[in-house]
């Protein structure tokens, strides 16, 4: 099973998708972050401390956070966060809520902000620590206190509702707002706008008719057929056109009105693609982990602008079901953090992601990636999906995006993480190589997703630039070294004989100029020489997922019937099964994509309200 299916995003972003910094709340797994009792809460008056302040420390999502703690002999007073390395981005969501939250509660037992998570975990472990020095009972700090039902609030009224405040649920509201007379509510779940695409690295690809791109670029046709020889099977030819037709404009009116993206950074994503991607104006790159990376800058780009324009946004607001009546969508079922509510609206557009952190969809619709390593936006929970599951949409397309990463918890980010990008020789565990090493990222990723334990290791030597990088990753525990090759690998597990033997063809294949059996480019070849020799650990990391709702060329969603579901739209990674399938096709194409289709079901929405 696991050698038919193929797989291959990073934001916002990630990062990362979606891809880039992110929090997964499938990774809570932390050794401070013990499970809260289920009993009753306690009385907190039988809780006594030492007054004084304690200062813990723990782990947070990039490195240590060290919290002070003030308390007298019945309450905790105040937390207060001293030190931390997290990014300011999303830790600023977990530090204006978890300290607050303690002390409102008079208990560790808060819930981890979604988005934050791991950032949440480090100041609740440290928190404990802290309070530990106090002379209090822990047990009786670690009770969760219930929450207060949700209030039944007012019922509201508005021409459209676009639920996710992504890269396509604002493109949405930035083509819904060229019209004046309409109101739009955008509405997000998460703490923070910005979706997948501001954990990413941000890169758009365009071409088509762009003012920007001067080369000869992809026709629809030639669009189509680059599709489905990425994934190896046939894409919505019509909406494959629309997206061809409108994709130079598009790209066009986003830059005129202070895009971010950096029109003279243009480069082929694909060889003889004719699809041509733009990195941002800052210059940042996907192997930067900080909050001016590309993703979240092109995310603030959208989210300003779509305000300017007009749009409401609301974050914290889930939209946890349609309204349908005869076939007919007629708004959505919202909740906050206080109540919940109905929405009524004329059109309803879904942006709300994948499913990528949701283990029952993963295991449902891409079972071997069930297990797999999520580096993308919290969010990605499949809600899309699910509340579409009564109108029996279609299913379409099979696969996840992946990315090559170093661990689940960096991901490919930061100076050491960013080690997996850096071309390399290759091997598996049986000390063989495998891929075109000089390759698409996303190719490498769906290569090693399919050997032995899935992974693979990228083999350095002494020689380069990136020794004190590569030190580093050895320092915490990455990243192995070894003075010979034959040490090496029995440091790591691999087949000796074969490992040693590997390295002497790759390096005389790149001595002697001969044409390499894997198709790399020789000048970008690097041979392992000298040692000492370092192995970087490579594992494929799901940045996105493929299968999606089935839509026609305008975005609307196909119900069971074949026929377009009155009033109810899709776009970004909720229906990306319907051009992506198995292989991930190049960095910059699904941000591009999500844009591109958040325009076309805003555009075909605000036509159908004249």
């Amino acid at each position: 099973m696991k050698k038919i299916l193929v797989y291959v995003l990073i934001l916002s972003m990630i990062a990362s998708m979606h891809v880039g910094c992110n929090q997964s709340s499938n990774q809570i797994n932390n050794q401070d972050s013990n499970e809260s009792s289920n009993q009753a809460p306690s009385d907190s008056s039988a809780i006594k401390f030492k007054a004084g302040t304690y200062v813990g420390e723990s782990e947070g999502m990039k490195g240590p956070i060290k919290v002070q703690v003030t308390v007298d002999e019945e309450k905790i007073k105040e937390v207060k966060i001293l030190e931390h390395v997290d990014s300011e981005r999303l830790f600023n969501y977990a530090n204006e809520s978890i300290p607050a939250a303690i002390v409102e509660n008079q208990s560790v037992a808060v819930d981890a902000v979604a988005g934050a998570t791991m950032s949440s975990i480090g100041i609740i472990g440290a928190a404990k620590k802290a309070l530990s020095q106090s002379g209090a009972d822990l047990k009786l700090l670690d009770v969760k206190k219930e929450k207060p039902a949700l209030v039944k609030g007012e019922d509201e009224y508005y021409d459209v509702v676009v639920a996710g405040a992504g890269a396509s649920g604002l493109s949405a509201a930035i083509e819904l707002a060229k019209n004046e007379d309409i109101n739009i509510l955008v509405l997000e779940k998460m703490p923070f706008t910005g979706g997948s695409l501001a954990l990413s690295g941000g890169l758009f690809w365009t071409g088509n008719g762009s003012k920007y791109v001067t080369e000869e670029s992809f026709t629809p046709e030639s669009l189509l057929e680059w599709f489905e020889m990425r994934s190896e099977t046939e894409a919505n030819a019509p909406l494959v056109k629309h997206i061809a037709d409108i994709a130079g404009e598009t790209f066009d009116y986003l830059i005129d009105n202070g895009a971010p993206w950096d029109v003279d950074s243009v480069n082929e994503t694909y060889p003889n693609s004719g699809i041509y991607r733009f990195e941002t104006n800052r210059g940042a790159t996907l192997t930067k982990f900080r909050d001016d990376a590309a993703g979240n800058q092109a995310a603030e780009f959208l989210i300003n602008f779509a305000k300017e324009k007009g749009a409401e946004i609301r974050v914290n607001s889930k939209v946890t079901s349609l309204i349908v009546e005869d076939n007919v969508v007629k708004g959505v079922k919202v909740e906050d953090n206080e109540k919940e509510y109905t929405v009524n609206a004329k059109k309803v557009i879904l942006a709300t992601g994948g499913f990528g952190n949701n283990p029952k969809l993963l295991k449902e619709l891409d079972p071997d990636s069930a297990t797999k390593w999520p580096f993308l936006s919290a969010g990605s929970t499949g809600d899309g999906i699910e509340m579409t599951r009564e109108l029996g949409v279609e299913i379409v397309g099979n696969g996840v995006m992946s990315y090559e990463a170093l661990t689940p918890k960096m991901g490919y980010k930061g100076v050491v993480g960013s080690l997996v990008w850096v071309p390399e020789l290759i091997v598996n565990k049986e000390g063989k190589r495998f891929v075109d090493e000089t390759g698409q990222s996303t190719d490498i990723a769906l290569q090693t997703y399919l050997q032995t334990d899935d992974i693979s290791f990228g083999i350095h030597d002494s020689q380069g630039d990136r020794i004190e990088d590569f030190e580093a990753g050895v320092e915490m525990g990455l990243i192995y070294k070894a003075d010979t090759l034959e040490e090496l690998a029995d440091k790591i597990g691999l087949n000796k004989e074969n490992f040693v033997a590997t390295v002497e063809k790759y390096n005389t294949t790149v001595a002697n100029g001969t044409e390499d059996e894997f198709g790399s480019v020789l000048s970008q070849m690097k041979p392992p020489t000298a040692g000492p020799f370092y192995a970087v650990p490579i594992h494929a990391c799901i940045i996105g997922t493929m299968p999606g709702l089935k839509v026609d060329e305008n975005c609307q969603v196909i119900g069971a019937n074949g026929e377009p579901i009155e009033n109810l739209f899709a776009a970004g990674e909720l229906m990306f099964g319907n051009v992506f399938n198995r292989v991930y096709p190049a960095t910059g194409t699904a941000i591009a994509l999500a844009i591109y289709t958040g325009r076309i079901a805003g555009e075909t929405a605000n036509n159908q309200l004249k």
